[in-house]
């Protein structure tokens, strides 16, 4: 096999789809050929760049090429897209990592992000496409592999589940003492609707409300900053204004000491096809509540308070049930078990069995 690679999203400290990308080229890390835009290089692995940094142009007719140029029998594209017309002589492998984009707008509204809406419509456009001539699906859950069945029929037998994965620096020895933790409410999230946001505040300013974690502080990594100040006008609107905290970019080093020292970890999204922040809270130690949808409660297990993220009463319940259980560190040692069966060395198993298989 001559494997090339969409390595856009591999570069310089990948998170999310670029991390789970450099995990799944592992094995084959010294014969793959990277390919990227003219604008970027990379000293990592053999490459080829060219062509515009305009991602869909670059992908549907720039990228087919260098993989051709490269003399490549298959192309990996692991973020979602790919090339919508087949190429003679070149086998696709897709990466599926979720399926929000197809959410209709009455699910999903608008993002505050123009680049984020014109991502969806190009998404929605292109990726039922690419599913339907892959010769090789991927997908990080059980819940995304259900998807891809039902609503294109892919069958099941035709999708391989590989989970995304963490390093073990990330796994803790024991969760810490609540004396050794902040009275923060922690929150890894991004500001597109299906993060659901604007729900969690209103939440948290219920539960204070309610006499429920007065003094303690939510804090949000991940929120680009040019939309702080709309959180945090909303914030001051429901009364938390002094208690809401918006992170901007944190070294991954500070992450792991927020997840570690945080109270309770919380994910709220309507939508996740993984959810990769449930399982760094739960390898650091820390007790984790999310919603009950999507991947989410197969991500997060039994460890985890559930809640239904469209219903405000059940996530500030949600909330104030971990924020008050006795029993949070007995539970945050189940979601710790649990995680590990995330971490990279049991997956890179997967990742082997999976590239021998693979025509």
């Amino acid at each position: 096999m001559n494997l090339a690679v969409d390595a856009r999203l591999m570069l310089n400290h990948p998170r999310g789809m670029g991390q789970f990308a450099r995990a799944l080229v592992t094995p084959l890390a010294q014969t793959l050929t990277a390919l990227l835009p003219g604008n970027q290089h990379t000293q990592d692995w053999p490459h080829l760049s060219a062509g515009t940094s305009f991602f869909p142009w670059w992908e549907q007719f720039v990228l087919p090429r260098l993989a051709k140029q490269c003399g490549a029998t298959h192309l990996l594209c692991p973020s979602n897209t790919g090339p919508v017309q087949r190429t003679s002589g070149l086998r696709t492998v897709l990466v599926v990592h979720d399926l929000i984009f197809l959410q209709p707008l009455s699910e999903l509204p608008t993002s505050r992000s123009s680049y984020q809406n014109l991502g969806r419509l190009y998404r929605r456009t292109v990726v039922p496409k690419v599913i339907r001539h892959a010769d090789v699906l991927i997908t990080v859950s059980q819940f995304t592999r259900n998807e891809l069945n039902e609503r294109f029929g892919v069958p099941l037998e035709h999708v391989h589940v590989i989970p995304n994965t963490l390093h073990e620096d990330w796994f803790v020895g024991a969760p810490l003492a609540d004396a050794h933790r902040c009275h923060d409410i922690l929150c890894v999230t991004g500001e597109g609707p299906s993060k659901n946001l604007s729900a969690l505040l209103r939440a948290f300013a219920q539960m204070q409300l309610n006499g429920i974690g007065r003094g303690m502080r939510l804090r949000v990594v991940g929120v680009k900053t040019v939309f702080h100040a709309s959180y945090l006008a909303e914030a001051r609107v429901l009364g938390i204004g002094d208690a809401l905290l918006l992170e901007g970019f944190v070294s991954e080093s500070d992450l792991r000491q927020m997840y570690r020292k945080a109270w309770l970890f919380v994910l709220p999204s309507l939508f996740e096809g993984f959810g990769i922040p449930l399982i760094e809270a739960m390898a650091s130690g820390t007790p984790v509540a999310c919603s009950n949808t999507t991947s989410m409660p197969e991500v997060a297990g039994a460890g985890a308070w559930l809640f239904d993220p469209r219903n405000v009463k059940s996530i500030t319940e949600g909330l104030t049930a971990a924020v008050l259980a006795s029993d949070r560190l007995e539970r945050a040692a189940v979601g710790l078990v649990h995680a590990r069966q995330f971490a990279h060395g049991k997956v890179m198993g997967q990742i082997d069995n999976f590239w021998r298989n693979i025509e």
